[in-house]
Formats: C-alpha cells, sequence, structure tokens
C-alpha cells in the first residue's frame, strides 16, 4: 500500500513538472525575443529562486560540498547557460523536442555508459523512437533552405548541451538520494553563489532598459516557478518513479509546448516536426508502459 501512495504521489509531481515545463518552453521563447539578454533571465532565475531558498536553509541538512558542486555545475550554471542563450536562436517547437524530448534518450546513454545502466530491450525500442523523432525534428531545420541558419543551428546544439546537463543532473540525483528540497536548495543557492557576481561584474546586461512587466513576468516564472518548484516536484519524482522513467516521461513537454506555440508564438508546424513529436510521443508511452509492467511483476 504504502509502495502503491509512493508511485502515485510520484506520478503527480511528475505530471505538475510537466505542465511547468511547458510554460517554460513558452515563457522564456517569449523572453528570448524581448529586451532582457540571455544572461539577464538566467541572474533572475537564480536571484529570485536563491532568496526564496535562503527561507528554506535552517530546516534541511546540506548534502556534502561535492554534492552541492555537481548539483549547481549541471542542474544549475551548466543547463540555464545552455538554455536561454539557445532560445535567442532557436524556435520554440526545437526547443521542445531538443530539452525534455531528448532527455530520455541523453539520459540512458549517458547512464549507459557513465553508470553501466544497460537498457532493456523494450526501452532500448522507446528510446530509439524517440531518437527517430528528435532526427524528423532536425530534417525541418535542414529543409528550411535559405532560412537555415549557422545561428539557427548553434542554438539547437546548445539545446542539446542543455539537455545533456540536464540528464547528468537527473542520474546525479538517483545517485546521491539527497532529500527533494535539500537538492532543490543546495542547487539553486550553489548555482546563484557562483554565477551572480559572474553576471553583476563581466556579462552584457540590458535589466535597465527591460519594462516592469517583462522583468516581473521571467522573475516569477523562472525564479519561482521554475528553478524552485519545478526543481523541487522534478526531484521528488525522480525519488518515487526513479530517474529513467522521469526522463522518459518529461518527452511528453513536446507536443504540449509545441502546439501551443501555434497561436501564442506564431511558430507554424511543419509536417516533419509534427511526425518527430508524433514518434516522441509514442516511444514515451512505449517506454512508460515498460516500467509499469516491470514494477507490476516486481
Amino acid at each position: 500500500m504504502n509502495a502503491a501512495v509512493h508511485a502515485h504521489s510520484g506520478w503527480i509531481a511528475v505530471f505538475l513538472t510537466i505542465c511547468i515545463w511547458t510554460g517554460f518552453i513558452l515563457v522564456t521563447r517569449h523572453g528570448g525575443a524581448g529586451t532582457l539578454t540571455s544572461w539577464d533571465i538566467t541572474s533572475l532565475r537564480f536571484g529570485v529562486g536563491a532568496s526564496i531558498a535562503v527561507f528554506f536553509l535552517p530546516r534541511i541538512l546540506l548534502p556534502p560540498l561535492k554534492v552541492i558542486v555537481l548539483f549547481s555545475l549541471f542542474g544549475g550554471i551548466g543547463y540555464a547557460a545552455a538554455v536561454y542563450a539557445a532560445f535567442r536562436m532557436s524556435p520554440a517547437a526545437h526547443a521542445s523536442v531538443l530539452l525534455p524530448g531528448a532527455l530520455p534518450f541523453l539520459t540512458a546513454i549517458i547512464g549507459w555508459i557513465w553508470l553501466g545502466h544497460k537498457p532493456v530491450r523494450q526501452r532500448r525500442i522507446a528510446l530509439l523512437i524517440v531518437f527517430a523523432g528528435i532526427v524528423l525534428t532536425a530534417a525541418d531545420s535542414i529543409s528550411r533552405g535559405p532560412q537555415l541558419t549557422r545561428v539557427q543551428i548553434l542554438g539547437d546544439l546548445l539545446f542539446l548541451c542543455g539537455s545533456s546537463s540536464w540528464a547528468v543532473f537527473t542520474l546525479l540525483l538517483g545517485r546521491y538520494p539527497v532529500p527533494p528540497l535539500a537538492a532543490t536548495v543546495a542547487t539553486t543557492l550553489g548555482s546563484a553563489i557562483v554565477y551572480l557576481p559572474i553576471w553583476w561584474l563581466f556579462l552584457p546586461s540590458t535589466l535597465g532598459q527591460a519594462t516592469i512587466s517583462e522583468i516581473a513576468v521571467q522573475a516569477v516564472y523562472q525564479g519561482v516557478l521554475v528553478v524552485f518548484v519545478a526543481m523541487l516536484l522534478y526531484t521528488f519524482s525522480v525519488r518515487r518513479l526513479g530517474s529513467q522513467t522521469v526522463a522518459l516521461l518529461m518527452a511528453f513537454v513536446p507536443v504540449i509546448s509545441a502546439l501551443a506555440a501555434m497561436p501564442l508564438l506564431g511558430e507554424p508546424l511543419s509536417l516533419l516536426t509534427l511526425t518527430g513529436l508524433g514518434a516522441v510521443t509514442a516511444g514515451a508511452v512505449l517506454g512508460v508502459r515498460e516500467d509499469r509492467g516491470a514494477r507490476i511483476s516486481a
């Protein structure tokens, strides 16, 4: 009974994370077309998130310094720096596939190479289907002809770098079983302590030129919902369901965010992109069915 309750709470947590990540794709892409630089949005992410994390600091036991550094590097600075820069170069449809869509594939590959966690046959099939969806989306970029630029290619590569960084963070959460709140606080504070002084002293900023509404939207969504609430839910779901399962479930984000980008951001979807999104979804469903079957048989 306790196992069923734990699994149920994990499913709720990952569902809420998917909802927040979907909004993250749209809000960040919108911010990438605004006044704020990607460095500014990253500073709002960590600055606001750290102000919340400080409140919980007396109530938790922080993990060892090595774990804080690893969490901050891969789940904080490395991920955010790559992703926010990429959003200024590539459309939201590409972000939705190359971030959460690529996450299960990258998590499995890195976990296999690093930890020796070889996927079972049905999981490998699911991952191949997800990979096919990513290839179709890349084909969409190439098919744009004259519109295809080095900037967009660089943006897509940065999305993959960000997804790889988050994949490592996901595996680290499984390797170091830190309580969700402690992991969230450690990652947020560690990232802020390192990044904010660098941003203040060396990185270009247009924060003073942006409107209050633009700053408020990014501060609330990035600093409160994404970096704190979503990370807390994500960490909790990894402890309940496992890193591989949660990473695979995040592949549902592309379908929602790419479809929503059409009316909200005016970004059309080609047949190749739609096919890619369908493949990613099919692979995620197949992988989750395999995981649930394994738990039931156990």
